[in-house]
């Protein structure tokens, strides 16, 4: 069980890395705690970078260090070689006419201090035709089949392949709507904004293009949601969220956004998750948490339970016993109650296994 002092010096230890703050802890740090924390939550690199600034004698013992060093090593040069492999990909598509957005990915980690030390494991991407109008998401696939790798395409909402190490989810659509109106017009709106795009701001050097930032912030904030109901947040979502509302400050619409927010159903997520992002960086403490905030802190500081996502039959009935795992979430932070959502889940599966946006 984390202990107290553990939860604090990591997030401690965060804020360094992040710049926010600066300080010494106690000498008394239990590091292999720490260490497991730290890769649970995604934030290795982040962590690194905060020990880097703790002074010579309150640092781990430097085995350990050169350990973390070696395992964010190794996942650099992976990240670096998807990154390879990602560039490749969208040049492939931009030949056959096909503009490749990325979802998430590097458009969070350009916001952070060291991009390389947001480490991911795949990429999200949504393709758009250009020029002439056609499917641009199953030529995608069809593309990737023509080259001899595997796809899968079992699940409505995206296609899955498997270049070399890496997997890629080509997203047919953004959010899981499915049976859900409120979240089928929030398909409809983000697909909109896509397909106005006009700015098409691309990586350097790539055909990957960022998404409009009004898209990536409304998509940040349903799959944090989505994640917190179905399986549970991480530190990393939070910020995730904090990073990319600093880097974006000035370019989000943030009255639009406020609507948007309370239209779509966030309203009591998006508030307790904004105020853990303050209390991530230092800019609150937790005595200034809600009841509520604290109930999603206790959710963040909770393993997550790491499995492969089943498909088919065995894939609805997992997301039938996490909905139901979920009740007091659906209680306190959607709009909607448990036995609603499930009615969704059965509703949807039944009558609208193949959904379009028409």
């Amino acid at each position: 069980m984390l202990t107290k002092d553990t939860k604090y010096a990591f997030l401690s230890i965060v804020r360094m890395g992040l710049g926010y703050q600066e300080g010494v802890l106690s000498n008394n740090i239990d590091w292999d705690s720490l260490e497991t924390l730290a890769k649970e939550q995604g934030l290795v690199g982040i962590v690194i970078d905060g020990v880097d600034k703790l002074p010579e004698d309150n640092r781990p013992p430097q085995k350990m260090i050169v350990k973390w060093i070696s395992f964010l090593m190794k996942e650099e040069a992976r990240n670096g070689y998807q990154q390879k492999v990602a560039k490749s990909m969208a040049l492939l598509f931009h030949k056959n006419s096909i503009r490749t957005y990325v979802l998430k990915g590097d458009v969070v980690a350009e916001c952070y201090p060291r991009p390389e030390h947001r480490v991911s494991v795949d990429l999200d991407c949504y393709l758009l035709p250009e020029g002439e109008k056609f499917d641009a998401w199953n030529r995608g696939n069809e593309i990737i089949k023509s080259k001899g790798y595997k796809i899968e395409t079992d699940h409505y909402k995206n296609s899955t392949f498997y270049l070399p190490k890496l997997m890629v989810e080509n997203h047919r659509f953004m959010v899981p709507f499915r049976g859900n109106k409120r979240l089928k017009a929030l398909e409809q709106l983000l697909q909109s904004w896509m397909h106005a795009d006009t700015a098409l701001q691309r990586f350097e050097g790539t055909w990957l293009f960022r998404p409009p930032v009004m898209v990536s912030a409304l998509f940040l904030i349903e799959h944090a949601y989505t994640h917190f109901l179905h399986e549970g947040l991480t530190w990393r979502y939070v910020l995730d969220w904090m990073m990319f509302k600093k880097k974006h400050e000035e370019e989000i619409a943030w009255a639009d956004l406020e609507v948007l927010i309370n239209q779509f159903g966030f309203r009591r997520f998006y508030d307790s998750f904004l105020r853990l992002g303050r209390y991530l960086l230092g800019e609150m403490v937790e005595d200034d948490l809600t009841a509520m905030d604290k109930k999603m802190l206790a959710d963040v500081w909770t393993p997550l339970d790491l499995h492969e996502t089943p498909h088919g039959v065995k894939g609805k009935l997992a997301l039938a016993r996490s909905t139901l795992r979920a009740r007091w979430k659906y209680r306190d932070f959607s709009p909607i109650s448990m036995p609603h959502a499930l009615w969704i889940q059965v509703n949807g599966f039944l009558f609208e296994k193949n959904p379009t946006l028409d």
